[in-house]
C-alpha cells in the first residue's frame, strides 16, 4: 500500500510523478533552499557567516548583497574567496547528506543544482552509486562527448558553475550578466543536453530562490517559460507570502506550488518509489575490496610515487572503512578528495583546464592525500 500522504501533498498527482520517473522524463532542480546548512538552518546565511561577508572591514569582500552576489574589493581576491568557500562546502553536511542519500536512490536521470557544491555527488560516492558530473562554464565550449543520462548513471549538473573551477562560478553581478549573455548566445551547454532537458515531461523544483530578482530572468533565458515547453508539468514547494509573485509564477511559468518542505516531499516520493520497487539498489560490498589487506603508510606512498593515485585512494578507503566510527572525519575528507579528482578528470575531458593547471591541481590532491595517509596511521 502507498504511504499516507501528508496534508500539504494530497493534491500531488503521485501516479503521474512515478510514471514520468519510470519513463526517465522527470528532472529535479535543487536550489539552496533544499540544502540544509550544517546543524540546520539556511545555507546562504551560514555561508555568509563563514565568509564573514557582512564585516565592513573584510579584506576581500566589499559588499555582500541580499541577492547573494558579492562585490569584491579587487578581482584578484576572487581566488581567496573561492578557497574559503571550498572549505565551507568541504565540511560535513549531515542534514543535507541525509536528504541527498534519499535523492540518490530515486530513479531521476538528471538532477540540476543551483548551488556550486558537490555534496550530492559526494553522497553518490559514499553510497557507491554511479553518476556523471558536469557544470555550466559560461563562455567556454561544452564538451563534444555527451552520454545520455539514465537512472543508473544520472547527470548531476551544476547550473551556475562548480566550486572546483573558480572562474565558472557566478559570484558577482558581472558574472551573472556574463552568464546570461553566454546562455543567450547558446554557449557552454551541450546541444544534446538542451534537447534532453526539453524532452522532459515534468520538472520538480525544490528550494529555488523564487523571491530573488534574477530568478525569473534565469527561467526565461533557460526557456522554461516558452510555448514549446508549455505542456511540461512544473511542480514546486512552498507558497509565497507575496501573492503577486505567486501569481507571476503560476500564470507566467505555469508552476504549481504545494506548501510543503523539500524534506517532506522527498520522504513521500522515496516511500512511494520504495513501495513500487523503483529505488536503486545499493551495491553490495565489493569482494575485491574485502580482499585488500591493510596497507602501511609506506605502501600507500609508493602507490602515489608510481602515479597510482586512484589505487592509493581505494586502499585508504578500505583502511578507513574498517575503522569506523572513529575514522568518519578522515573518511569524509577522503570522499571530498575523490570527488575533487573525479571533477578534475571531467574538466580535462571538456578541455576547460590548461594542462599546467591540471598538473598543479593534481599535485595538490596528492599532497592532501599524503596528509590523510599520515593521519590515518594514528587511528
Amino acid at each position: 500500500m502507498p504511504p499516507t500522504t501528508t496534508a500539504p501533498l494530497t493534491q500531488v498527482k503521485w501516479d503521474d510523478v512515478l510514471d514520468t520517473l519510470d519513463a526517465q522524463r522527470c528532472v529535479l532542480f535543487l536550489g539552496s533552499g533544499a540544502l540544509p546548512a550544517p546543524g540546520g538552518g539556511d545555507i546562504d546565511t551560514a555561508l555568509g557567516q563563514w565568509l564573514d561577508a557582512a564585516n565592513p572591514e573584510h579584506p576581500h569582500i566589499q559588499v555582500y548583497n541580499p541577492d547573494g552576489f558579492l562585490l569584491l574589493r579587487k578581482q584578484r581576491f576572487r581566488r581567496h574567496v573561492v578557497a574559503n568557500m571550498k572549505e565551507f562546502y568541504s565540511q560535513p553536511f549531515p542534514e543535507a547528506e541525509t536528504l541527498f542519500s534519499r535523492i540518490a536512490r530515486l530513479p531521476f536521470s538528471m538532477v540540476v543544482t543551483l548551488t556550486p557544491d558537490n555534496i550530492l555527488a559526494r553522497t553518490f560516492d559514499v553510497l557507491g552509486l554511479d553518476y556523471q558530473p558536469d557544470f555550466y562554464f559560461r563562455n567556454r565550449k561544452a564538451g563534444d562527448q555527451f552520454e545520455k543520462p539514465s537512472r543508473n548513471k544520472p547527470l548531476l549538473y551544476n547550473l551556475l558553475g562548480n566550486i572546483e573551477e573558480p572562474e565558472s562560478l557566478v559570484l558577482t553581478h558581472g558574472d551573472f550578466f556574463d552568464y546570461l549573455e553566454s546562455v543567450f548566445r547558446g554557449n557552454s551547454m551541450n546541444p544534446e543536453l538542451k534537447d534532453e532537458l526539453e524532452s522532459m515531461e515534468r520538472y520538480i523544483f525544490l528550494g529555488l530562490p523564487y523571491e530573488k530578482w534574477y530568478f525569473q530572468l534565469l527561467l526565461r533565458v533557460l526557456s522554461l517559460h516558452s510555448d514549446k515547453l508549455k505542456e511540461i508539468e512544473r511542480l514546486a514547494l512552498k507558497e509565497f507570502e507575496d501573492p503577486r509573485l505567486h501569481k507571476i509564477y503560476t500564470e507566467e511559468f505555469k508552476i504549481e506550488f504545494f506548501p510543503a518542505s523539500a524534506e517532506e516531499f522527498i520522504a513521500e516520493l522515496y516511500q512511494r518509489c520504495d513501495a513500487d520497487g523503483m529505488l536503486k539498489t545499493l551495491p553490495a560490498t565489493d569482494p575485491a575490496e574485502a580482499a585488500i589487506p591493510d596497507p602501511t603508510a609506506e605502501q600507500l606512498e609508493n602507490l602515489l610515487a608510481e602515479a597510482k593515485t586512484d589505487e592509493a585512494m581505494l586502499h585508504l578507503k578500505v583502511f578507513l572503512d574498517r575503522r569506523k566510527p572513529r575514522s568518519y572525519a578522515l573518511a569524509n575528507a577522503l570522499v571530498v578528495l575523490r570527488n575533487r579528482r573525479n571533477l578534475l578528470r571531467q574538466r580535462e575531458l571538456r578541455g576547460t583546464i590548461d594542462s599546467r593547471d591540471a598538473s598543479v591541481e593534481n599535485n595538490q590532491i596528492v599532497e592532501q592525500l599524503l596528509a590523510l595517509i599520515a593521519q590515518a596511521q594514528t587511528l
